[in-house]
C-alpha cells in the first residue's frame, strides 16, 4: 500500500471518530497507527499528532538469542512476543522459536517459556511451568514469574543455553 493511501485511511478513520465524539479513541487509534502500519507517515499526520498530543514512540529494540555451543545459530526475537519450545503437530504446538533440533536430550517442553515486551524495548523472561525449567544466569526461575532480562544474560531452556544479545 502506498503512503498516501495509508494517510487517507488514517485521516478518514480519525474524522469518523471525531464526528462520533470519540476523541480518546481517536487519540489511541492514532498512537496505534503510528506505531504499526503508518510508521512512515508522521509528516503527513503532524497536524493530528499535535491536536491529540501523541508522543511518537521510539522504534522497538531488536534482540537475539545466540546459542552458546554455536555462535552461528541465533534467533531474532519479535519485539513483543516469543514462544520458545518444540514443535509438536499432534498437540498443535508451533512456537515461533523452535528449539527441537538443538534439544538432543529432549529437555525442552513444547511450550517451555516466553520472552516478551510490553513496550517493545524492555524484555521479560517467563517460564511456562516447563518440566525441566528455565534458568537465568544459572539460577532457576519460578514458573509464571516474569523477570527482566538484560544484555549478556545467559538463559537456559532445559539443557540448551543461549546468550541474550541486544542489537540496534
Amino acid at each position: 500500500m502506498r503512503k498516501d493511501e495509508i494517510v487517507d485511511i488514517v485521516e478518514r478513520t480519525l474524522e469518523f471518530l471525531e464526528r462520533s465524539g470519540a476523541d480518546l479513541l481517536a487519540q489511541q487509534y492514532l498512537s496505534f497507527a503510528l506505531a504499526t502500519f503508518a510508521k512512515g507517515c508522521k509528516e503527513q499526520l503532524a497536524h493530528y499528532i499535535l491536536r491529540y498530543d501523541v508522543q511518537v514512540a521510539q522504534p522497538p529494540n531488536s534482540a537475539r538469542l545466540v546459542l552458546n555451543d554455536n555462535a552461528n545459530v541465533s534467533f531474532t526475537l519479535d519485539p513483543y512476543a516469543n514462544l520458545i519450545g518444540r514443535v509438536d503437530p499432534q498437540t498443535r504446538s508451533y512456537p515461533n522459536i523452535d528449539l527441537t533440533k538443538y534439544d538432543l536430550q529432549a529437555k525442552i517442553s513444547r511450550r517451555h517459556a516466553r520472552i516478551y515486551s510490553l513496550d517493545g524495548r524492555n524484555f521479560w523472561l517467563e517460564d511456562l511451568d516447563s518440566f525441566n525449567g528455565t534458568t537465568l544466569n544459572g539460577v532457576r526461575i519460578q514458573p509464571r514469574q516474569p523477570l527482566p532480562i538484560h544484555e549478556g544474560d545467559e538463559i537456559t531452556f532445559g539443557g540448551t543455553s543461549f546468550s541474550y544479545v541486544e542489537t540496534d
